[in-house]
This record gives structure tokens, C-alpha cells and sequence, in this order.
């Protein structure tokens, strides 16, 4: 019950700090979608009013922040939605996908020090982010992080089951389709 206030007090904090112009989107974004991973909940807000909560789940090793490719985490950290598809009916990820755009600065600047990933991949990173474009997805941090369907049975449930992305139900994936835009902020938490 504390981590999960500690991990809702963070995300409030995020949103009242982000810099107006940080490439992601403005600091009052008219739809943000804000996920905590240990309520398995993600929340639509809009104009800074929560609106209506999904059931979600995450990458199979569920704790702490991505770290590199395969490590089946799902980042954590502010994001953008970077595309919309519609998939037909993908035996994994189900009918749709919105992409989402890791890594972001805060895992390039960590995997730079930590000799993940090259100077040039970094600067990359930087440009991808502040352009609000697709980072490189080709790393040693992994990518192609996104939301989508699928597994409906264990997500449900709430069993973590993705190899690193948000899983939601089909129907309620659907409802976000139609209103969620390229460019709208994701908010990842603990």
C-alpha cells in the first residue's frame, strides 16, 4: 500500500515538473496515460482529471526499470506514443498497438555510462526524443515497447506474461485507439 502511494506521489510530481518544451509534450497536455505497474492500472487523464482506469499487466520480470535488451522488464520513466497500428489479429500482441517511445534520455544516459551503448547511439537517443520522433530501436537497451492486446485470459488476471511491454484487454485497448494520438505522454511507474 506505501509503494503504491510512494509510486502515485512520484507520477504527480513528474507531471507538475516536466520542463514545457522536453520533447516529449507540453506540461499540460490535454490526455496523459499514467501506469503504475504494481496496480496493474493504467489511467487515462484528461485535462489533468483522472477519467478512467484499464486493467494492464507488464513484462514477466515485473521489478525495477528496463535495463537492456531481454531483461523482460517494462520501463519506467515519461514516454511518448510514438505510433498506432492496427495488427489484424497478431497471435501475440493481439489486434492493436501503440508504440511507445523507449528509450528515453534517462535510459540512454545511464546506458552511456554504463558502456551500453556508443556516443553516436546516444546522441541518437537525445535527437529521437526532443524531435518527439522513435528512438533507434537496435541497441543494446532493446526496444519495440509498446501496448497492445492479447492474452486476454492472463491479463485478466493480472499475470505479467509480455517480454517487456503493457498488455491490456482488446475492448478497452480499442476505447484508447480511437482517442489516443502520436505524441500523447506515458508515464511509467513502480
Amino acid at each position: 500500500m506505501i509503494r503504491h502511494f510512494i509510486g502515485l506521489f512520484l507520477l504527480a510530481v513528474a507531471l507538475a515538473f516536466v520542463a514545457p518544451n522536453s520533447g516529449v509534450a507540453e506540461a499540460q497536455e490535454p490526455l496523459v496515460l499514467l501506469i503504475s505497474k504494481s496496480a496493474h492500472t493504467l489511467t487515462l487523464v484528461k485535462d489533468g482529471r483522472p477519467v478512467k482506469k484499464y486493467i494492464c499487466v507488464f513484462g514477466v520480470n515485473p521489478d525495477g526499470d528496463k535495463l537492456q535488451q531481454g531483461d523482460n522488464r517494462t520501463p519506467e520513466g515519461v514516454f511518448f506514443i510514438t505510433d498506432k497500428e492496427k495488427l489484424g489479429n497478431h497471435p501475440y500482441l493481439g489486434r492493436t498497438w501503440l508504440g511507445i517511445s523507449y528509450p528515453a534520455v534517462s535510459h540512454a544516459e545511464r546506458a552511456i555510462h554504463q558502456n551500453l551503448i556508443n556516443s553516436d547511439q546516444y546522441q541518437a537517443i537525445l535527437a529521437a526524443n526532443k524531435a518527439g520522433n522513435m528512438p533507434p530501436q537496435n541497441t543494446r537497451l532493446g526496444g519495440w515497447i509498446g501496448i497492445h492486446g492479447g492474452r486476454e485470459d492472463l491479463t485478466r488476471q493480472k499475470i505479467n506474461w509480455t517480454e517487456g511491454c503493457i498488455a491490456m484487454l482488446e475492448s478497452d485497448l480499442e476505447e484508447l485507439y480511437t482517442i489516443i494520438t502520436p505524441g500523447t505522454k506515458v508515464i511509467i511507474s513502480s
